[in-house]
């Protein structure tokens, strides 16, 4: 799956809460809970978000970098300072960003696709992020994702 920035359809106030809240790292759940609402309707909304952020079927990591690199939530402030890494490593943070198989990460990132998870599994580590969507929300704290790598629009191709 390779993604490419298009433009978006604009968010209604309970999308944009829903997104600000996934944007900051919150579950299905708890989202329903903060927002006062069923799972369901939660469930809903983030359907919603990936068909007007042009992600449908992609992966939450896309999603929040979508609505993050879209300017449709705040962006995420680090509790702490940016941890040292490689070139190779931030091409690697993008890559995970905006591709979700492991060749076309591999071949953004400039490794084999064998070794995509190796290196993932490093990255996560070196950065201090529980997972994916972790990952993309401290790219964006820390400024090492930028709006051009977003995921928007899903190619065929790909899926």
């Amino acid at each position: 799956m390779t993604i490419t920035l298009l433009p978006t359809t604009p968010l209604t106030k309970a999308e944009k809460d829903v997104a600000a809240l996934a944007a900051a790292g919150l579950g299905l759940h708890t989202i329903a809970a903060r927002r006062g609402r069923a799972p369901s309707t939660v469930k809903k909304h983030l359907h919603t978000l990936r068909a007007k952020l042009n992600c449908t079927g992609a992966p939450h990591h896309f999603l929040v970098h979508a609505v993050l690199s879209a300017g449709q939530a705040p962006t995420p402030v680090a509790l702490r300072p940016a941890p040292e890494v490689s070139p190779e490593q931030v091409g690697l943070w993008r890559a995970l960003a905006g591709h979700r198989l492991a060749p076309d990460v591999g071949q953004a990132a400039g490794i084999a696709p064998s070794s995509v998870k190796k290196h993932t599994v490093r990255l996560l580590t070196a950065v201090g992020a529980r997972d994916l969507t972790h990952l993309v929300i401290l790219g964006h704290a820390w400024g090492q994702l930028r709006p051009e790598n977003a995921p928007a629009h899903v190619s065929g191709d790909d899926r």
